[in-house]
């Protein structure tokens, strides 16, 4: 069997979205004829419980701890600070950032890592090096070990570089930050992205390089010890961030307030989960009368989310209304075809998540009030009629497995180290 070495900087952390896709791609590896052996940082809220991975934990230090000596002399903090103050070291250490954490505050997990890295090379024979962004850093280690022992190498960028829509910094870090991806990437055999656009978009930056779209998955194995439970209300499931209101429920809100009005809905036979915080919700349900149906249920465990969704009827996926969103695919969406519910997603009107719902046939994806309301409709009549909604997810979206993910990489490990 052959070897590989992860270099993923997040892989132990159970509710970090980039340790799923990292954790399953490591997983069927064996499957396909290929052993991992990940290098990650042995970080605070690490869970290290991959019992047939090869984990190894090196030291790590922040870029923070570093650099900023903790005032441990007394109880202040920064909270307690004038707010002009407040301002100032604000904007103080994003002017830091900027000059220090270049190319990104992980910087200073280069050496151990390294250092684990090519000692690893050198008791072993390793037959390709996969290297996972954020942060990039990652990325530049395994540039390093390019370099030194010519391993072929697959770059896997979860979220774009430069080309990354919300990232932004002045123009001198740009300038640098973009001639350090070319040349990082100059000796990498294959670079892959989680969606078409994001692949599409990244050829504009390395037009000679070989570039796979590799889409995520969902682990079935997360799934095996849940039953579907009838309700008694229709009932809609948001388990996640709202990040401070970028993920707005309001559309949601308001096609509900409507179809209730016009009778269309009755207000008693349905129900809003939410699971995760619970930013501005209170105030939202108040204001489109809906405190009877928004249920806020605050954060719970990631394995009791997986059974509460199993447990639902129609789950949510609420996106940013904006078209930076276009080329992204949230991880959750995935979670969902796990759990086989039909899915309402409402965010932009185009990109990589509505045309992957429309692949997959997993539900409806709205960008407006009509159309959210019809879909909701579409929910609710049948709901009434059979007492249940069916799931209707085809061959594409069982396909989309963390078991097909893990060989798509592995065909193309054995592509690039011929």
């Amino acid at each position: 069997m052959k070897k590989v070495l992860f270099i993923a900087f997040y892989f132990n952390q159970d509710n970090e979205i980039a340790s799923k896709r990292l954790k399953g791609i490591a997983k069927y590896l064996h499957n396909f004829n290929w052993e991992p052996i990940v290098l990650t940082p042995k970080l605070n809220n690490s869970n290290s419980n991959n019992t047939n991975i090869k984990v190894i934990e090196t030291d790590y230090i922040d870029m923070l701890d570093k650099w900023i000596k903790k005032d441990t002399s007394n109880n202040s903090n920064s909270s307690n600070l004038p707010t002009k103050e407040n301002k100032f070291l604000k904007k103080a250490v994003h002017i830091a950032g900027e000059i220090f954490a270049y190319p990104d505050g992980m910087k200073y997990w280069y050496d151990p890592c390294f250092n684990a890295a090519s000692e690893i090379i050198e008791n072993e024979e390793i037959d390709g090096i996969i290297s996972s962004s954020w942060p990039i850093t990652s990325h530049v280690i395994a540039n390093d070990l390019k370099n030194k022992y010519n391993i072929p190498w697959i770059a896997d960028l979860r979220d774009l570089w430069n080309l990354n829509p919300y990232i932004s910094h002045n123009f001198i870090r740009n300038f640098f930050e973009k001639r350090l991806e070319i040349k990082t990437f100059e000796n990498a055999d294959a670079l892959t992205t989680t969606t078409p656009l994001a692949s599409k978009t990244l050829k504009t930056l390395h037009p000679n390089k070989k570039i796979k779209t590799i889409l995520s998955g969902y682990d079935p194995d997360d799934f095996k010890d849940f039953k579907n439970i009838k309700t008694n209300k229709l009932t809609f499931l948001y388990a996640g961030s709202l990040y401070q209101g970028k993920r707005d429920p309001t559309l949601l809100f308001k096609s509900l307030n409507e179809l209730i009005n016009e009778g269309k809905i009755n207000k008693n036979k349905i129900a809003i989960d939410f699971y995760g915080d619970n930013d501005n919700l209170k105030e939202l349900a108040s204001k489109y009368n809906l405190e009877e149906i928004v249920n806020m249920h605050g954060k719970i465990p990631h394995n009791e989310v997986l059974k509460k969704q199993k447990e639902a009827d129609v789950l949510l996926l609420i996106s940013w209304m904006n078209e930076q969103e276009k080329m992204f695919i949230p991880g959750k969406v995935y979670e969902y075809m796990g759990s086989k519910k039909p899915v309402l997603s409402i965010g932009f009107s185009e990109g990589s998540l509505k045309d992957l719902i429309l692949k997959t046939n997993i539900g409806f994806h709205t960008s407006n009030l009509d159309d959210t309301k019809i879909a909701i409709c579409k929910y609710y009549k049948e709901y009434i009629k059979e007492n249940k909604i069916s799931y209707k997810g085809n061959e594409n979206a069982n396909n989309c497995t963390m078991i097909n993910l893990s060989k798509n990489f592995a065909e193309l490990l054995d592509e690039v180290g011929k």
